[in-house]
């Protein structure tokens, strides 16, 4: 695991923004008809392939990278890949994998909608989506567990997790008034942790000099 985000460290370094828009264009393309379910569901395939796969960027990067995009409107699928893609190449890099997640999903739904007429009713049709919507609902699952080891790592994280999740549950709440709750209690927290150092750094300065 070690060599292979060092070498796509160094691939980051030697390689330049046009060939790297390439090499995401090639694997966001990949990605693309490979993941049904769309949102949550395709960022395990997205985080194996970018951290993983070809070393691109830290799971500590892919989880900002998922943070913002959930909070920033449009599908996160896309979202994640211009991020992912502007962190790694630029703007290049950010049109290059935002085209190359797209463009086998309209050409898929493109197919689908032509068909759509003559297969609606088709039992087996109906079968195969009854199976894929619980394996959509392990993958948001996975992308969620992924997340966990880098989004709560103290008890105000977790407790901003189980907040959030009870306002979603069980009370009529927009999206995104809970996102607005998260980012006023991480900012609240950041503060607080910021003066507490602070205080202590003084205190520590302080007893040096009595000293």
């Amino acid at each position: 695991m070690k060599r292979k985000k060092a070498n796509g460290s160094m691939e980051l370094r030697n390689e330049s923004k046009l060939k790297l828009s390439a090499k995401l264009f090639v694997s966001f393309l990949k990605i693309g008809p490979t993941t049904f379910g769309g949102g949550y569901a395709i960022l395990p395939v997205i985080d194996k392939e970018v951290t993983e796969r070809r070393g691109w960027l830290s799971s500590k990067e892919m989880s900002e990278i998922t943070a913002l995009s959930g909070a920033a409107p449009g599908g996160i699928g896309v979202n994640v890949a211009a991020l992912a893609g502007y962190r790694i190449a630029g703007i290049p890099g950010l049109l290059s994998a935002v085209v190359g997640i797209s463009l086998p999903t309209i050409i898929i739904m493109l197919i689908l909608c032509a068909a759509a007429s003559g297969f609606s009713d088709n039992r087996y049709v109906q079968a195969a989506l009854h199976g894929i919507k619980p394996t959509v609902v392990a993958l948001i699952v996975y992308a969620a567990i992924r997340m966990k080891k880098q989004a709560l790592y103290n008890p105000v994280t977790w407790g901003v997790a189980a907040t959030c999740l009870i306002l979603l549950l069980f009370f009529p709440v927009q999206p995104l008034f809970v996102l607005a709750i998260g980012i006023v209690i991480g900012l609240v927290a950041e503060a607080v942790f910021s003066s507490k150092s602070t205080g202590g750094k003084k205190q520590e300065q302080g007893k040096h000099h009595s000293m």
